[in-house]
């Protein structure tokens, strides 16, 4: 995929890897529409960019905020060509441990919101023969101790990511999970790799815009 003129929809946008792929989508030309709840972050973001993006505060565990972005950035920019689906909660705790409160916010972030934007925007990218989802995911979603929601979540996201390639991938939308590994962010303050390296290979990925039954990574 040519991404120059492309409208993109980022989440999670102001920081790590969303915020590395908003900036590296932008220098290849694409029109980025960067949701997060951050707004300071976004602007500092769009300003580095110029004018090929848009900032949209959204909360993505609020449900309604989600469809709601989804029509915001249709109404500004006519249409969407490459959803990334990178916002995500992570919530440590044995199983037994974990509140109700932070498991569903968890899963809010990490699956439902996705869901919903995958509904809303890919038949419309179909209609058109072309488009990219992209969603983000991990090695430990086939479960990790200490991080079952998490793990859960993401595991629940392999199957929406899997089930959207069956129903869309043979319509012109490439559909897969990216992996990125063990990068450096607010979540993983420890990873080993940059969130630049991280975003350069997803963009790759999403120029290739190839379905996947695998993630890659």
């Amino acid at each position: 995929m040519d991404l120059k003129g492309k409208v993109c929809l980022v989440t999670g946008a102001s920081s790590g890897i969303g915020r590395a792929t908003a900036l590296q989508l932008a220098q290849r030309g694409a029109v980025v529409a960067m949701a997060a709840r951050r707004e300071q972050q976004l602007r500092e973001i769009a300003e580095e960019i110029g004018g090929q993006s848009s900032i949209h505060l959204c909360d993505l565990g609020d449900a309604a905020s989600v469809l709601d972005l989804a029509d915001d950035v249709l109404a500004l920019h006519g249409q969407i060509d490459v959803l990334v689906n990178n916002a995500a909660e992570l919530v440590a705790g044995e199983i037994s441990a974990v509140d109700l409160e932070s498991l569903d916010r968890c899963f809010q972030i990490n699956l439902l919101s996705p869901f919903l934007l995958c509904g809303r925007l890919a038949p419309l990218m179909a209609a058109r023969g072309e488009g990219v989802v992209a969603s983000l995911t991990t090695a430990i979603a086939s479960g990790r101790r200490g991080l079952g929601a998490y793990a859960a979540s993401k595991a629940a996201l392999d199957s929406l990511t899997q089930t959207l390639r069956q129903e869309v991938g043979g319509k012109g939308v490439a559909v897969f999970s990216y992996d990125p590994g063990w990068v450096q962010t607010a979540m993983a303050p420890d990873g080993k790799e940059s969130p630049d390296d991280a975003g350069a290979r997803l963009v790759a990925h999403i120029e290739a815009a190839k379905s996947a039954r695998q993630p890659l990574t």
